[in-house]
């Protein structure tokens, strides 16, 4: 099977944020409220402000203070954040021994254990596989992980274990089956879970070799025919994008190339200055630009017991005190939105505020129901 024969249109929706998050039912934040709020109602108001991608929330910004003494309605709902599954497709090729195999698991061994992602389902597989009766070129050769999809840290323990148990010994670097395989997954994890989200990640420190001249008609030693792969993926109606982190000895052209076809604008590329931290951080990067800025309409709005205009978004970063988000139906600056607003089945934040979010080592967010909505 060929990824380009699979019909666009048959998947499903997209990964919130991975950050643990409550719903809080008041008019303003609790003091004491972490990422995740208890299961009480509470009296209280908050004042309205802004994101400033720069600068944090700003509360001297034009937007109106939520009254004190609103009659909101007290309610507490803990919000779902919609998953990300991560397929980790690794290289293991000979060039790949020596420092950038101990370096690589000591990375991947410390980013599978952080509690930053905690919740998110990775699968993990190495290429070039162990040669046998499937054609060399056959991408759903590569779709099966070794390690199947789990959420993290439980998986953790599987991924370490299989990562110490392999060893770089490819005689070739068969990218174009490999991460054929990884998306063909992807897909599938996507249509059978409707409402979760799925990307893959390449890790490799070449350039495409082998497994043979032709597959299908297709040079797979092509960029251009690999890139076409990624964008394949990347066209979906909930995208399958791809990320490529380039260990030294990558051709970076290349590995850019890749990352920008599967919508991924580019490649996280590690140095050989201490190859073991930046691979842990270019894993949490990837991670952290993988997860969408989605959240599930909470059940009480959706069933119609708090109107879809008595909805706020609290929304702090890197440990600074949560402020209102206003609302921006147009996100023309920082604020979110509802996905479809005739009939919204999630709070979407807008891009700049996405962007922040993604890039910060925390984000706490609260959604607060019975008060008017901020809209700017």
């Amino acid at each position: 099977m060929r990824l380009e024969s699979l019909h666009p249109t048959s998947l499903a929706s997209m990964v919130g944020l991975a950050v643990a998050m409550g719903l809080h039912g008041a008019c303003a934040p609790d003091s004491g409220a972490g990422l995740v709020s208890s299961s009480s109602s509470s009296d209280g108001a908050g004042s309205g402000g802004t994101f400033d991608p720069d600068g944090g929330l700003s509360t001297d910004a034009p937007v109106e203070a939520l009254d004190p003494d609103a009659a909101c309605g007290l309610v507490t709902e803990e919000a779902i954040a919609v998953p990300l599954n991560l397929y980790i497709m690794m290289d293991k090729s000979s060039s790949m021994a020596g420092d950038k195999w101990t370096s690589a698991k000591a990375g991947l061994t410390a980013f599978v254990n952080s509690a930053r992602f905690a919740g998110v389902r990775v699968a993990l597989r190495f290429f070039p596989r162990v040669a046998d009766d499937v054609p060399a070129c056959d991408h759903e050769a590569y779709g099966e992980p070794l390690v199947p999809f789990g959420p993290l840290p439980d998986n953790a323990g599987a991924i370490v274990a299989a990562i110490e148990a392999e060893s770089p010994n490819g005689a070739s670097t068969p990218v174009y089956p490999a991460l054929g395989g990884a998306l063909l997954q992807g897909i599938d994890v996507a249509k059978n879970h409707p409402g979760e989200a799925s990307a893959v990640l390449l890790v490799t420190d070449g350039q495409p070799q082998g497994p043979a001249a032709q597959c299908a008609g297709v040079n797979p030693e092509d960029p251009d025919a690999i890139a076409d792969l990624a964008a394949a993926g990347a066209r979906y109606g909930t995208p399958v994008r791809t990320f490529v982190i380039g260990l030294p000895g990558v051709n970076q052209s290349f590995a850019n190339q890749v990352a920008a076809a599967g919508g991924t604008d580019a490649a996280v590329l590690v140095g050989a200055t201490n190859i073991a931290v930046e691979f842990q951080d270019a894993l949490a990067k990837v991670t952290g630009q993988a997860l969408p800025c989605e959240f599930e309409v909470p059940s009480q709005v959706a069933g119609g017991q708090v109107a879809f205009d008595d909805v706020n978004v609290l929304f702090g970063l890197d440990g600074a005190s949560q402020e209102i988000l206003p609302q921006r139906p147009g996100c023309d600056g920082p604020g979110w939105r509802y996905d479809d607003p005739a009939s919204p089945a999630a709070l979407v934040l807008c891009p700049a505020t996405c962007e922040a979010a993604r890039g910060a080592s925390i984000a706490k967010i609260q959604i607060l129901l019975g008060c008017e909505t901020v809209i700017l």
